[in-house]
């Protein structure tokens, strides 16, 4: 028979695999294409919707 600290450490594990899980599937990122930036113009290697990290960061895109 289980007792309330089996029960609660079972429900724990269970919130934190949903939690983990959905953490996850948020992080899954576009693997973008290389080319020329459209915002300045630099070429990179990785680019998402046109721009590099820097202009994403810099214009708080996605």
């Amino acid at each position: 028979m289980a007792d309330e600290i089996d029960i609660a450490n079972e429900r724990c594990a269970v919130d934190m695999d949903k939690a983990i899980s959905e953490i996850r599937n948020k992080a899954k990122l576009d693997p973008g294409s290389e080319g020329e930036c459209e915002l300045c113009g630099e070429w990179m290697l990785r680019l998402i919707g046109g721009a590099c990290a820097p202009c994403r960061d810099r214009y708080k895109l996605p």
